[in-house]
């Protein structure tokens, strides 16, 4: 019969020590230490033994064979870790192999005594084991740690092993340390040890007694002869029967006190394991918030979970409190979820006009750009200085709809057609009139001195993008920028933007994106919630990424290109709001609130 117990010190980001055992039929098992400096250690740790486990048992050369290739698998994974040391072992039957490399070191226990195997030659060891027989895998620096202890502690049963070696790792100060114990058969009796055994703390235990059975205690000094033992029971019958009485009752108590202890220790166990790994998912979850924010909210998911269950089992476990008012405290910063007060106001725009409001911002090369619909109104604002300049109204515009600037240029939708506006001289000519295939209009943008428009469509068709090529004379005739394969549907489409690929918003929250006229790869994931009555989208060729005006649930998330969460910021004008743009160089975000403009930092 094969037991193992399993003892791991407090771990740290950048330094973790682990023990692992995986049985498989037929009493074969693997055994590892191993211990590592990098980043995220625990976790990659912990997801190597996983691996290098699951590789041995599939391996069909036997023992030496697979544990030989676990190790140069195990060689291979750690290439790039700045320093690690590990010990694998793989029992079978009888035989015994182990392979180690670094600060690690291996003791058979045999009749008492305890002696070294050597693994210095970084090769195979192997052996047969006996009845009774321990093997004992650990770091040094455990052995180190525990020094005179070490070896007294050996003499304890596998439980009180675990639990007093636990005790004495929890030390804060402690270095990384982890040990495995293997016990084959049932341990054979310490021979120089007439008068007890030495525990861990010191204290010598009486030999017949045991330490998970004080009832025992009761009869340690009673020489179990039959015939004494006959003479001292009583002679009448009811004597007898209260006798029984007694034995039964004790003996009820010393298994019901068994079972407590032994359940009790498995609680233990089942905590330390829980809490070890909410200890290191959160650990990982720092690490990764900024690196993958997606792969960060499912270590911090898991952590709270595992902390949760840990709790569950030990409810006032000052540890446990402790990790997760951590967690409660730091949630939100791994997750890059910014409560944000009150914004400043940036800029009135009844300063620029009295009455002057406006639906949408346009922003490039530090201006920005604002229509008044009811005035027919065109305003470039310097970001810089907040100086404005008022560029063209209705005469030259008309019934303006829509406005973006590109570089020198402003571009606007009317019923005239599409008409620019030089920002230098403000003088205004006419790109293209209003063209009777045109549906319904709902947004241009200008990008790279070309000019774009969202056209929804006429039913039974679903929309198009229209491109106007600049020329060295003007603009060209329209073109449709999607392939002819393309089929968009831009129904509740309401917004448009363009860096080198084009992203249309639709008023439900779905967001398409197209590369090259055909369509491309935009998925939103690793939201808490879903988008809500969406007003904006920003991107530009000046941003790294995207950005989403989510007002129905007052919030401004950022992602990648691709849709990728990255960040939100909370704040209740982004429930108001109706449009925003992004200078992700000054690290400022610009909200349009109808007739003001507030500011935000990002982190």
């Amino acid at each position: 019969m094969i037991k193992v117990g399993k003892v791991v010190g407090i771990n740290t980001d950048q330094q973790a020590a682990l023990a692992s055992s995986t049985g498989s039929e037929g009493d074969s098992y693997f055994l590892a230490i191993l211990s590592l400096v990098c980043d995220d250690a625990f976790t990659r740790g912990r997801q190597l033994l996983s691996e290098i486990s699951d590789a041995y048992f599939d391996a069909s050369e036997g023992s030496a064979k697979g544990l030989t290739e676990a190790a140069e698998a195990l060689k291979s994974k750690l290439s790039d870790t700045e320093s690690y040391s590990f010990l694998l072992g793989g029992f079978s039957g009888k035989a015994l192999y182990l392979i180690g490399k670094g600060e690690v070191v291996a003791k058979l226990q045999r009749s008492g005594g305890v002696s070294p195997l050597d693994l210095s030659s970084g090769q195979l060891v192997s052996g047969f084991l006996q009845e009774g027989d321990r093997v004992i895998l650990a770091t040094v620096t455990m052995v180190e740690f525990l020094g005179g202890e070490f070896t007294p502690s050996l003499d304890l049963s596998l439980v009180d092993w675990e639990e007093e070696i636990r005790e004495k790792l929890k030390v804060e100060d402690a270095p990384v340390q982890a040990g495995l114990v293997l016990e084959f058969g049932e341990k054979a009796p310490k021979e120089d040890l007439p008068a007890g055994r030495q525990g861990l703390a010191g204290a010598t235990l009486p030999e017949t007694a045991s330490r998970s059975n004080p009832i025992g205690k009761i009869f340690s000094k009673v020489h179990l002869n039959p015939l004494k033992i006959f003479r001292l029971l009583p002679r009448s019958g009811r004597g007898r029967f209260i006798l029984a009485l007694i034995l039964i009752l004790s003996l009820g108590l010393g298994i019901g006190y068994q079972y407590k202890s032994g359940r009790d220790r498995e609680q233990a166990r089942q905590f330390e394991e829980l809490f070890l790994s909410a200890k290191g998912d959160f650990d990982a979850a720092k690490g990764l918030a900024n690196l993958d924010p997606s792969a960060s909210k499912a270590k911090l998911a898991s952590a709270k979970d595992s902390l949760n269950k840990a709790l569950a089992l030990k409810p006032n476990e000052t540890a446990a409190k402790e990790l997760k008012a951590q967690i409660e405290t730091e949630e939100a910063g791994i997750l890059q979820q910014f409560e944000v007060p009150k914004l400043p106001e940036f800029l009135d725009l009844t300063l620029i006009k009295d009455g002057f409001k406006a639906e949408h911002l346009s922003l490039s090369v530090n201006k920005l750009l604002l229509l008044d619909k009811d005035t027919g109104s065109l305003v470039s604002v310097d970001l810089k200085t907040k100086s404005n300049q008022v560029l063209a109204g209705k005469d030259a515009l008309g019934k303006a709809e829509k406005a973006s600037v590109n570089g020198d240029n402003a571009f606007v939708y009317s019923d005239k057609g599409v008409v620019k506006v030089s920002i230098a001289d403000k003088k205004a000519s006419v790109v293209t009139k209003k063209d009777s295939e045109w549906g319904t209009i709902v947004d241009l943008a200008g990008f790279a001195s070309n000019v774009y428009l969202l056209d929804t469509g006429n039913p039974p068709t679903g929309g198009q993008i229209w491109k106007y090529l600049a020329t060295s004379s003007g603009f060209s005739d329209k073109r449709e920028y999607l392939e002819k394969d393309v089929k968009a549907d831009f129904n509740n489409a309401i917004r448009m933007q363009i860096d080198s690929s084009i992203y249309v918003l639709k008023s439900g929250g779905d967001i398409v994106r197209f590369t090259k006229g055909a369509a491309d790869n935009f998925a939103l994931g690793g939201l808490d919630k879903n988008i809500k009555d969406p007003k904006s989208i920003f991107v530009s060729s000046d941003t790294d990424n995207f950005y989403i005006l989510d007002s129905g649930n007052e919030r401004l998330v950022v992602t990648t290109k691709t849709g990728a969460y990255k960040a939100q910021y909370q704040a209740a004008e982004f429930g108001t709001a109706s449009d925003l743009v992004v200078d992700e160089k000054a690290k400022k975000v610009y909200l349009l609130d109808n007739n003001k403009i507030f500011q935000m930092d990002l982190k």
